[in-house]
């Protein structure tokens, strides 16, 4: 669901004009947002659009918008779209026949090119009118799960010419731009559209999406070196709220409690703003997440021995599984008794209070099967080695933390190991050396140097190796089942060919288009259930291709 959100995400520090004050933190704060999207609801690189300082002139912004928005066809109707905008804001005079009910002034985003010359005049940025018209085209295509988040200001009064009065607030006058320019960058599809000039942006009656904003009308935007007031405050609130449960009109108010000693009070308008934040669409099911129920102090865990459940497997509790929302451990609780599909445990500590949770994640696999990593020696090891490096309290593997229970031990040679890894200055490298990959399938994955991501990825490679060796030492079905890999026509369905599983090894040529079927035949008296997973041996991603019907 993460590639159900995108975004147009525009952050301006440096104008054109040299009489516009140039700003020092909307570029950052553009990349925060980008960095949030990407990491608390995976949202894809590609479905984000990212504009900074020159790149996001008049034109180009509008163009994206199209092109991002509008055009995109990987966007179905209803996803979550943001338009996010970091920069000035500003105000101009109203020219005659602009718009209904009473004239007064305009606002304005300013782009880079905001109040320079351009092919079609002086450009009088993008005005309420232009990107309401904008939005409404985009909701009647895309839907309107539409949020708009605006870090500038349009106060009511002109600030002085004194860096004290300028400097730190998201809005500028305009100097030359006048009330005709706003007609001839007037976005074509405003032209003959109803429009309440006298809200601006905030209009509580629209139904095309939802506005965010930094302040109310007439307040100041303010921002230091480390970000916008409003935009921080937003990272700083996310991580505190069950976001996939917070109504969007409730975030605000979330937001002014920390902002309200500034004079800044963040707004929420629009018709659909009593919707769930983004209507929801990021806050998906997190697999993780699985299902515990009992007494407070002992839990049946739905997990068992087919899932690498032992005993000594311990998990934390949670509120929820919901994906991309806060959802700290409420306690944490160690598996006693194991069965095939489910388990019982206790809490760790009867000392401590704990909380009441309807979910859990395993953070301790207690796994019996080792996995043996060898560290390459590179310059980077060796240099480290060489002039010491501070212990951490964590667990570690020259220098990059790994979680405890998956049994990850080092060797000293690679004739002996599951996986090579090599910290190098830039990157770490690591290569999968399992005997049950064919050497054929053993590439060299290149992960950027970051201590928390490289161990993520070396938990993961554990976890993965500890699923591909798992068994049952009994081999209670071993004589009673058989299996078959083989070739379909992909049209009839029927079988086109032998057999290729031998001695437990299919020899799979790619072929484009072609399609196989995997049989099991089952020659025991027991009903079965199977499992059929595939393990990707490029990497350490697992993927269930089929599993039976619950009931």
């Amino acid at each position: 669901m993460a590639s159900h959100v995108f975004a147009l995400l525009i952050g301006i520090d440096d104008y054109k004009s040299g009489r516009i004050w140039n700003l020092e933190a909307c570029a950052h704060d553009a990349q925060r947002m980008k960095q949030w999207l990407m990491q608390d609801f995976q949202v894809p690189k590609e479905n984000i659009a990212l504009l900074l300082n020159q790149e996001a002139t008049k034109r180009r912004i509008e163009d994206t918008f199209m092109s991002h928005l509008v055009n995109n066809s990987a966007i179905e109707k209803g996803d979550a779209l943001i338009v996010y905008f970091a920069g000035h804001g500003s105000t101009l005079p109203a020219p005659q026949d602009w718009c209904e009910g009473k004239l007064g002034s305009v606002q304005v985003l300013c782009p880079y090119d905001h109040d320079t010359k351009g092919p079609e005049g002086r450009v009088a940025g993008i005005s309420d009118r232009s990107l309401f018209a904008m939005l409404a085209e985009l909701s009647l295509i895309k839907g309107d799960n539409i949020t708009l988040i605006l870090d500038c200001c349009f106060p009511k009064a002109q600030l002085g010419s004194s860096t004290r009065d300028r400097r730190f607030v998201r809005y500028t006058p305009t100097s030359k731009a006048t009330p005709e320019d706003l007609f001839l960058g007037l976005w074509r599809g405003a032209v003959g559209r109803r429009f309440r000039g006298e809200f601006g942006f905030f209009q509580d009656e629209c139904q095309s999406h939802i506005l965010l904003a930094a302040c109310r009308p007439g307040e100041k935007a303010l921002e230091w070196k480390e970000g916008g007031k409003f935009t921080s405050e937003l990272l700083t609130v996310k991580d505190a709220l069950p976001l996939h449960r917070v109504k969007t009109s409730d975030l605000s108010e979330h937001l002014a409690k920390g902002l309200t000693h500034m004079q800044q009070h963040p707004v929420c308008v629009g018709q659909r703003k009593d919707r769930v934040f983004l209507n929801g669409v990021p806050f998906v099911a997190d697999a993780s997440l699985v299902p515990v129920n009992g007494e407070k102090d002992r839990l049946r865990l739905e997990m068992g021995a087919m899932h690498g459940v032992v005993e000594g497997t311990e998990f934390s509790v949670h509120e929820h599984n919901r994906f991309g929302s806060i959802n700290p451990s409420l306690d944490s609780f160690r598996v006693y008794e194991v069965h095939p599909t489910w388990s019982l445990a206790r809490r760790k500590s009867m000392s401590k209070p704990g909380g009441r949770g309807s979910w859990a994640r395993i953070t301790r696999w207690n796994s019996r099967t080792p996995f043996r990593v060898y560290v390459k020696k590179t310059c980077s090891y060796l240099l480290r080695h060489l002039f010491g490096r501070n212990k951490n309290s964590e667990a570690e593997l020259d220098g990059i933390p790994v979680k405890e229970g998956l049994n990850i031990v080092q060797v000293e040679t690679s004739a002996k190991a599951d996986m090579s890894v090599g910290v190098h200055t830039r990157d770490v490298r690591v290569q999968n050396l399992d005997h049950l990959v064919p050497p054929t399938a053993h590439p060299l994955i290149r992960i950027e140097k970051d201590r928390s991501r490289s161990g993520v990825i070396l938990s993961e490679a554990a976890r993965f190796h500890m699923h591909l060796h798992r068994t049952n030492p009994a081999k209670p079905f071993h004589e009673s089942l058989g299996m078959e890999i083989f070739r379909i026509d992909p049209h009839t369905k029927r079988r086109v060919g032998p057999n290729l599983l031998v001695h437990g090894t299919a020899a799979i040529s790619h072929s484009e288009g072609a399609r196989y079927a995997v049989v099991l035949h089952n020659h025991s008296d027991i009903d079965l259930w199977p499992y059929l997973a595939y393990m990707d041996s490029n990497g350490v991603d697992i993927q269930l291709l089929y599993h039976p019907q619950p009931s």
